[in-house]
Order: C-alpha cells, then sequence, then structure tokens
C-alpha cells in the first residue's frame, strides 16, 4: 500500500505540473537575486559599461525541497569596443523545470552604443537578438490513468502528445541605461514580438514581453574628518512585469576592504515575499558572492528557499596598460 501511496502522491504531483504548464509557460522569465552580478540579464544596456572584457557564471537552485523545481545556470560575456564606441556582449541561460521534465534555454547576443550626454552623464542604448528553446520530457510523465488504483502497475495512457517535444523561436529586447558613476538609473524590455512559444501547434501561446525599471546609488562614506573612502553603500530597486505578474526588489549592499554584505526584500503580486540575504567578495578584477533567498509569504519554508552563487572577472584590471585598449569607469572599482 506504501507504494501505490507514493506512487499516487508522485501522480498529483505530474498531474498538476501538467495542467498547469499552460499557465507555467506565461509565468515570469528566470529570476536571480545578484542582479549586480548579473547586469546584462537585468539590462543589455550594460554590455561595455565597464570598458573592459568581463564574463560571469551563475547558479541558482530554487526551492530545492519541491523536488528541484527549479535549477538555473547562467553565463555572459560583454566587453567595449572603443573605436565604434559601443558594447558587444553575448548571454546564455538554461532553466530546469520539474527535476528537468521541463527546460527552457535562451542564447542573445547584444550590442549596445554609448553616448555621452555631458561631461558627467553617460548613457548606453542597446538591442539583443537571439532564440529560445523550449523542451519537455514526456517520458518521465505519469499520467493518473497510467495507474492501477489497487496495485499501482503502470497501464497504458490515453493521453495525446504533441508531434514535437521542442519549440525553437527568435527573441528580441532592448534596453537603456543612465549614469554618472554614483546614479545609475535604466529600462528594459524583452520579448519584445511576444513570440508563440507552445510545444502544442494547435494551441498557441505568446510569451508574455517583460518590462525591467531599476535604480541604484553609489553612496561612499568616509571617515570623520577625512577624505579616505571608509566603506560603499549601494541602495537599490528593481521593478519588473511580465503578462500578469509584477514584483518589486528592494534592499541594500555595503562593500569593505572587498568584503560585501547585502539584505533585500521582494514582493509579488500574488503576494509572496522573499528575504534575501548577500555574502560575497569584491576585487579590482575578481567578484564572487552567495545569496540565500527565504520565502516569509507564500510557499514557505518547506520550499527550503532557494540558493545563488555567482562569479564575476574582468579580463583587465580597470586603468592599468594592457594589450587591449579599455579604460575604466572612475570610481566604479575603486573599494577602498
Amino acid at each position: 500500500m506504501m507504494g501505490v501511496a507514493n506512487a499516487l502522491k508522485r501522480v498529483i504531483l505530474i498531474a498538476s505540473f501538467v495542467s498547469g504548464l499552460s499557465s507555467l509557460l506565461k509565468a515570469q522569465d528566470a529570476y536571480f537575486s545578484q542582479f549586480f552580478l548579473n547586469p546584462v540579464y537585468l539590462n543589455p544596456a550594460y554590455a561595455g559599461s565597464m570598458k573592459v572584457p568581463r564574463a560571469g557564471v551563475q547558479y541558482r537552485d530554487q526551492w530545492p525541497g519541491f523536488d528541484n523545481a527549479y535549477t538555473t545556470y547562467f553565463a555572459s560575456f560583454d566587453t567595449y569596443l572603443p573605436a565604434i564606441k559601443s558594447g558587444i556582449g553575448l548571454l546564455a541561460y538554461n532553466d530546469m523545470q520539474g527535476n528537468g521534465i521541463y527546460t527552457e534555454s535562451s542564447f542573445k547576443f547584444i550590442y549596445s552604443k554609448e553616448i555621452n550626454l555631458s561631461s558627467k552623464w553617460t548613457m548606453y542604448g542597446s538591442i539583443t537578438a537571439g532564440a529560445q528553446f523550449n523542451s519537455i520530457n514526456f517520458s518521465r510523465l505519469i499520467f493518473a490513468d497510467e495507474l492501477d488504483p489497487i496495485n499501482g502497475q503502470n497501464q497504458a495512457t490515453g493521453e495525446t502528445f504533441p508531434e514535437n517535444n521542442n519549440r525553437l523561436f527568435p527573441d528580441f529586447g532592448a534596453g537603456i541605461l543612465f549614469f554618472n558613476g554614483q546614479y545609475f538609473f535604466g529600462l528594459a524590455g524583452d520579448h519584445l514580438t511576444e513570440p508563440d512559444q507552445s510545444i502544442y501547434s494547435a494551441s498557441p501561446s505568446q510569451l508574455p514581453q517583460k518590462y525591467t525599471m531599476h535604480f541604484e546609488v553609489n553612496l561612499p562614506w568616509f571617515h570623520t574628518g577625512h577624505w579616505r573612502k571608509y566603506y560603499k553603500l549601494n541602495p537599490n530597486f528593481i521593478i519588473q512585469s511580465q503578462g500578469k505578474e509584477r514584483n518589486l526588489t528592494y534592499g541594500i549592499y555595503a562593500n569593505r576592504k572587498g568584503i560585501s554584505l547585502g539584505i533585500w526584500n521582494r514582493l509579488t503580486s500574488r503576494k509572496s515575499a522573499d528575504m534575501i540575504l548577500m555574502a560575497g567578495f569584491i576585487g579590482k578584477q575578481f567578484k564572487s558572492a552567495v545569496t540565500y533567498d527565504f520565502n516569509i509569504s507564500g510557499v514557505g519554508l518547506q520550499s527550503h528557499g532557494a540558493v545563488e552563487i555567482s562569479v564575476s572577472y574582468l579580463l583587465k584590471i580597470p586603468g592599468k596598460k594592457s594589450i587591449f585598449p579599455f579604460y575604466e569607469i572612475p570610481g566604479e572599482w575603486d573599494i577602498r
């Protein structure tokens, strides 16, 4: 009987996944808590803004208490082209849902243009072009009609499967960024053409447009009576909208001699709330951080929250001579 109960429990979980698949496909894109180490995903206009080649990788395990509900891998590269005052970049991510039953993979190319608005203010405008690949593994699904209610043995299912388990479609976005070394403000849009992402050709499902607005302030804190920087505070907030989903993330992180600590709160239109705690290291070329998200309203602690690990590396120390003709944003990596 225990085996039957476990099997029925699995059927309920799978049935919930399948019945909610259409709504799942209309949900938000993969979310990262460490947006400051993942800037080109937040807004592609960040491509080239460091004026040096930059590479980053990221891993996020969300709700591991629900049998690896969401596992996401991300990688990016961007650099500056001084001859044309532009930035270029590439980003890619793979988001596995339901312990790999459903996956979304995306890759995009980025082009950004630098425009000097004044002696202090700079603007970057960007466009992105790429594709997304969705896939579902029907061989791992168990439907209710496959189980005998007494012994739980597998039987043939009467479910209708799609002709193709995969879907590949083009995807486009754009972004704009304003900054002066202390203030950063940006707007970004993704999935601008709302492409059809449905695996079932007879049942189209558009990928909703996503819009992001973000703001950050770089506040140096000095010793009393001295101009020597003591530590740096960075309050920031992000507003995102996709389909019927809305969320607001706000908080602050502080840097002191390379050690960085942060705390944020994330509120969603589903009336859920997450607290995000971060600890990391910020050096001249190397940035790394670990965050833990725990749900304080919504799915609760049974989800085991989310763990995220990020590494970002500059291929050249800003401000130092190199074979690469790149230069730094003044004060961007000053951590003393």
